[in-house]
């Protein structure tokens, strides 16, 4: 993506230049300075797009070894009072606790498409189905 702006932009210049008749005038500096501060805010741009890359990849780091560090601490996952929600755009099996079902309305964020899941109004029996869907 950044190569072909900066190609436009080099194109742009070069048509400019290509007529140096015109080169002394403001609305040719102008069109300059523009395409000078338009190259400026691609390179910026290109550098914070590398740094979030980067980012993400130390933030998933991050969360692997927090998980490895919350197994070590607590041992692994007891599924029980727990209950299952699938995702409806991926598939992905989300935990939910039975407590949270009490409230009136849960969201969720599912941990693989990261699509809002909300649970609304579940009453004693569809609690009580998903309890022993689970189990």
């Amino acid at each position: 993506m950044y190569e072909s702006l900066r190609r436009e932009i080099s194109y742009i210049q070069g048509l400019l230049e290509g007529d140096s008749s015109h080169q002394h005038h403001v609305e040719y500096k102008g069109l300059n300075r523009l395409l000078d501060i338009i190259d400026q805010l691609i390179e910026a741009n290109e550098q914070m797009a590398r740094r979030l890359t980067e980012l993400e990849e130390y933030v998933e780091a991050i969360d692997e070894d927090l998980n490895d560090v919350e197994l070590l601490t607590y041992g692994e996952e007891d599924d029980e009072g727990m209950v299952e929600v699938v995702c409806p755009e991926c598939g992905e099996e989300v935990l939910l606790d039975e407590e949270d079902l009490e409230d009136d309305s849960v969201e969720l964020l599912c941990p693989k498409c990261h699509t809002l899941l909300e649970v609304e109004d579940v009453n004693e029996e569809e609690v009580d189905d998903l309890i022993t869907a689970t189990e």
